[in-house]
Protein backbone atom coordinates (compact mmCIF):
# COMPACT_ATOMS: atom_id res chain seq x y z
CA UNK A 1 0.00 0.00 0.00
CA UNK A 2 1.46 3.32 -0.84
CA UNK A 3 2.23 5.51 2.21
CA UNK A 4 -0.57 7.93 1.25
CA UNK A 5 -3.45 5.41 1.66
CA UNK A 6 -1.42 3.92 5.20
CA UNK A 7 -3.86 5.65 8.13
CA UNK A 8 -1.91 6.44 11.49
CA UNK A 9 -3.55 3.34 12.69
CA UNK A 10 -1.08 1.20 10.18
CA UNK A 11 2.28 3.04 10.69
CA UNK A 12 4.28 0.86 12.69
CA UNK A 13 5.67 2.34 15.79
CA UNK A 14 9.77 1.65 16.13
CA UNK A 15 10.72 -0.38 18.92
CA UNK A 16 13.83 0.19 20.57
CA UNK A 17 15.96 -3.12 22.18
CA UNK A 18 15.85 -1.94 25.90
CA UNK A 19 19.36 -2.48 26.70
CA UNK A 20 19.51 0.92 24.00
CA UNK A 21 17.34 2.92 25.43
CA UNK A 22 18.19 6.36 26.41
CA UNK A 23 16.18 8.76 28.92
CA UNK A 24 16.46 12.58 29.30
CA UNK A 25 16.43 13.51 32.84
CA UNK A 26 14.88 16.87 33.60
CA UNK A 27 15.29 18.51 37.22
CA UNK A 28 13.33 21.38 38.27
CA UNK A 29 13.98 23.70 40.23
CA UNK A 30 12.77 27.34 41.50
CA UNK A 31 14.52 29.19 38.66
CA UNK A 32 16.58 26.49 36.41
CA UNK A 33 15.78 23.43 35.10
CA UNK A 34 18.92 20.95 34.68
CA UNK A 35 18.90 18.63 32.23
CA UNK A 36 20.82 14.97 31.73
CA UNK A 37 21.23 12.73 29.27
CA UNK A 38 21.80 8.37 29.64
CA UNK A 39 21.60 5.21 28.46
CA UNK A 40 21.30 1.62 29.04
CA UNK A 41 23.68 0.14 27.13
CA UNK A 42 27.16 1.95 28.98
CA UNK A 43 24.40 2.85 32.06
CA UNK A 44 25.98 6.00 31.76
CA UNK A 45 24.68 9.35 31.98
CA UNK A 46 26.05 13.33 31.21
CA UNK A 47 24.76 16.81 32.05
CA UNK A 48 23.21 18.65 29.05
CA UNK A 49 22.85 21.79 30.98
CA UNK A 50 20.55 24.20 32.69
CA UNK A 51 17.61 26.29 31.33
CA UNK A 52 17.06 29.46 33.17
CA UNK A 53 13.58 29.95 32.63
CA UNK A 54 10.56 30.22 34.73
CA UNK A 55 7.16 29.11 34.29
CA UNK A 56 5.33 28.30 30.71
CA UNK A 57 8.16 30.04 29.13
CA UNK A 58 10.30 26.95 30.30
CA UNK A 59 8.67 24.22 28.32
CA UNK A 60 9.23 25.44 24.91
CA UNK A 61 12.85 25.30 25.65
CA UNK A 62 12.04 21.64 27.30
CA UNK A 63 10.37 21.19 24.07
CA UNK A 64 12.98 22.03 21.86
CA UNK A 65 15.35 19.50 23.91
CA UNK A 66 13.05 16.66 23.56
CA UNK A 67 12.71 17.31 19.43
CA UNK A 68 16.89 17.06 19.81
CA UNK A 69 17.24 13.92 21.76
CA UNK A 70 14.12 12.22 21.17
CA UNK A 71 14.77 9.78 24.51
CA UNK A 72 12.61 6.51 25.03
CA UNK A 73 11.85 7.85 28.37
CA UNK A 74 11.99 10.82 30.84
CA UNK A 75 13.56 10.90 34.53
CA UNK A 76 11.71 14.40 36.11
CA UNK A 77 13.17 15.68 39.52
CA UNK A 78 11.43 17.89 41.30
CA UNK A 79 12.59 20.46 43.89
CA UNK A 80 11.58 19.58 47.49
CA UNK A 81 11.26 22.50 49.84
CA UNK A 82 11.37 21.29 53.32
CA UNK A 83 8.97 23.67 55.74
CA UNK A 84 8.72 24.03 59.24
Amino acid sequence: MPPAQMDQASVATPCVAKNLQTFLALDFGLKRTGFAVGNRLLGTAQPQGTLVAQGDARFALIAKRLKEWQPDALVIGVHFIPTG
